[in-house]
């Protein structure tokens, strides 16, 4: 392994950006993990995390702590005093990368394959607190958000904003980054995650965070944005959900286990240690009376430089001082302050901010509101005398030469990365059947041939279930009507759900056949709410809509109990039937001989659409509907009488009669999903865009049961092959 000093760091910022991408195409490159793979590896060589060491949380958690205590205390001495809005400003804005993605590095650790075991189940406890489960907007990230619209500080905060931002420098994108780019990896950096994520929740809130005072972070907000504390339900505090997850690993993987663990755990103790030393010094700069002007110097210059060669600043043309700002603050701001547009002490009798930014100047609305406040302050803090710095006049030769050193990290327009355009799609992947696709869809790790072979089966089976959608019975009616939305729509369907059980005879299977059939749908339901798995996004989860779409998953598999997972519920019902079946997410699964070969079209169905969140959002609404509705009333019922009739556990159908009812179950939040998500539509799409999409979250209900045959066979791969792919 290389040294990490020798690795060429990726662009922090994009590689944010990409990695929050649920459908990036493979948003990360083996480059981009290099750097990281290399402190990684050094984060195991050094210190405590030395090889042979023992990997006890409890040790952990109280080297973090001592540590995160007397890391805040630079920045208490930066933000003490008066007039230190822009301190503070520094601080809210580069803790906002981690802050506002705060747990999306676990985001991505459950999936289908591992749906049913103990520490997937304890990470998603953990996840779930993070998100808010059951609520909209509920996340640690959009506290975050609200603080900082509390404080005007850079509203609003949109990710590619965010990444935009000249304030935000590039070093507090470094962690987060590199966070979110080994969680889209997580079969490969699954001990590491649970390491870093076990020392951020130790650290509890960010030593910057902590030095704030109670007028800028009150009490409240201080224990909703720490990483370590209880968030709402269950009680348990996160650090102790995260000890219980990193013991759980441990206690399943053994002594390497452990020191991949504790490496993690001290790679991003380093990484959190060289981010709030760079960031006090930062944040101690910003006191500077240069600083916040020297910044908007040094962030329109790009423009300013183009528009000022005429006008002579110290005998240089001003376009000239503007092409140059790497030559630092000192020279330029002396000539500025000199010049016959400023008056030093006098910001009101300054030509600058009385003529040529007015209404009737030539600069006029050039500088926003708070940019001229920068300017007045500078202009009022200049001293009438030139004394020096100690008199509170000009600054230091030191102060300015550390301003100018800084001014390295700064984020300018000149220095905006061009983000590198996604590789074209691999080509698909050789035809390979049902069963392997299965298989290599269980995991979360992508690779392009993998991708396009899920959204292609996405699209095929769409187009198959488009097919005579009109004149089909018993599916969602043409229009939605926003005024009324769906619940009674669903009433009826229950109703006739209920109806149809009370006047059908339906004979009792014999026991082979239960079994057999019972055996047949266990591709299936071992990946119960596999169709939602892709709403453990980060922004998805806590959305409007999408936060009921993660709750019905969360419920799916327990709310982190493992007597009510439902893969495990079923699991044990097979059992008692003589089966035996093999992991899940083991390759001796998709390969049982027990299993026929339709038993997984389907369920990769499920698989492949779940991969693409966002760009099947209205197809995955309409297949929750139908899912959660499919059983309740009526075949549910019909299942019970088999199954007691034969002696088995009913568990698994009255769970599911019970937690999917029409009126506050998951039947009901998946009508309340598609109507939240329409009824946002108007506000950005025309009525001919509403109908369409419409038609689409239609189409998702109708693809639970598509029809099939030669004749929607045909018209589905006429569709796809007709139509562009993206």
């Amino acid at each position: 392994m290389t040294n990490a000093a020798a690795q060429p760091e990726p662009d922090h910022r994009i590689l944010y950006l990409r990695a929050l991408d649920p459908e990036g195409d493979l948003p990360l490159r083996p480059a981009d993990l290099e750097p990281v793979r290399a402190a990684l590896a050094a984060a195991g060589r050094t210190g405590d995390s030395a090889p042979g060491r023992a990997a006890d949380p409890k040790e952990l958690t109280a080297a973090a702590r001592a540590w995160a205590a007397a890391a805040a205390e630079p920045f208490a001495r930066a933000l003490a005093g008066p007039d230190n809005g822009p301190a503070v400003r520094c601080v809210l804005l580069n803790c906002a990368p981690l802050a506002l993605s705060a747990g999306a590095w676990l985001q991505w650790l459950s999936s289908s394959g591992n749906a049913e075991t103990p520490l997937a189940l304890r990470v998603l406890t953990l996840y779930a607190a993070d998100v808010g489960v059951g609520y909209a907007e509920a996340d640690r990230g959009s506290d975050y958000s609200r603080l900082l619209h509390r404080h005007r500080v850079e509203e609003p905060l949109a990710r590619i904003r965010l990444a935009a931002n000249e304030r935000v420098e590039s070093f507090s994108f470094r962690l987060p980054a590199m966070l979110l780019a080994l969680s889209r990896l997580p079969g490969a950096f699954l001990p590491e995650l649970l390491g870093a994520d076990l020392c951020l929740r130790s650290v509890g809130l960010l030593p910057p965070l902590a030095a704030l005072g109670p007028e800028v972070l009150d009490r409240d907000e201080a224990l909703a944005l720490d990483l370590g504390a209880a968030r709402g339900e269950p009680a348990a505090t996160a650090l102790e959900l995260s000890t219980a997850a990193a013991r759980q690993y441990l206690a399943e993987n053994g002594p390497a286990g452990a020191e991949r663990l504790r490496r993690g755990f001290h790679w991003a103790l380093g990484e959190l240690r060289r981010w709030c030393e760079t960031l006090a010094e930062e944040t101690r700069l910003s006191r500077h009376p240069d600083y916040e002007v020297w910044r908007l110097i040094c962030t329109r210059a790009r423009q300013a430089a183009v528009y000022h060669a005429r006008y002579k600043l110290a005998g240089r043309p001003l376009g000239a001082w503007f092409a140059d700002p790497g030559a630092g603050p000192g020279p330029f701001l002396d000539a500025l302050a000199a010049s016959p547009l400023i008056r030093p002490g006098r910001p009101d009798a300054s030509p600058l901010l009385r003529g040529l930014i007015g209404p009737k100047g030539p600069m006029f609305r050039i500088f926003t509101p708070a940019e001229i406040a920068v300017l007045r302050r500078w202009i009022a803090a200049l001293p009438t005398d030139g004394s020096p710095v100690a008199d509170g006049g000009t600054p230091a030769p030191e102060d300015r030469r550390a301003l100018h050193r800084a001014q390295g990290s700064w984020y300018l327009h000149r220095e905006r990365p061009v983000p590198v355009p996604a590789a074209p799609d691999a080509a698909p992947l050789p035809r390979i059947g049902v069963r392997a696709a299965y298989r290599a869809l269980l995991s979360r790790t992508d690779t392009p041939g993998l991708r396009r072979y899920a959204y292609d089966y996405a699209r095929r089976w769409l187009a198959r279930s488009r097919y005579g959608l009109d004149r089909a019975p018993q599916q969602l009616p043409a229009l939605w009507q926003g005024a009324n939305g769906l619940r009674e729509w669903l009433d009826q369907a229950h109703d006739r759900h209920g109806s149809e059980f009370a006047e059908r005879s339906v004979p009792l299977p014999d026991r082979a056949d239960l079994v057999d059939s019972t055996v047949q749908l266990a591709p299936l339901i071992m990946i119960d709410g596999g169709w939602l798995q892709g709403f453990t996004d980060y922004r998805l989860a806590s959305s409007r809509c999408g936060q009921l779409l993660f709750r019905t998953y969360w419920d799916e598999l327990g709310n982190g109990e493992w007597e009510l997972n439902h893969p495990k519920i079923y699991r044990d019902l097979i059992a008692t039937m003589g089966v035996e079946l093999p992991p899940t997410g083991s390759a001796a699964f998709a390969e049982w001989p027990g299993f026929r070969e339709e038993s997984f079209a389907l369920p990769v169905y499920w698989l492949s659409i779940s991969r693409f969140p966002q760009r099947f959002q209205p197809e995955i609404l309409g297949l929750n509907l139908a899912m959660e509705l499919s059983g309740v009333g009526g075949s549910y019922r019909s299942a019970r009488a088999g199954l007691k009739h034969h002696g088995f556990s009913t568990q698994f159908v009255d769970l599911h009669n019970t937690i999917d009812n029409v009126a506050t179950g998951h039947s009901a939040w998946a009508a309340d999903a598609i109507d939240s998500y329409l009824a946002d539509l108007p506000g950005v799409v025309g009525p001919q865009q509403e109908a369409a999409v419409w038609e689409r979250v239609r189409a998702g209900y109708r693809s639970l049961n598509p029809p099939e045959g030669t004749v929607p066979d045909l018209y589905a791969a006429l569709n796809v092959t007709l139509k562009n792919p993206n």
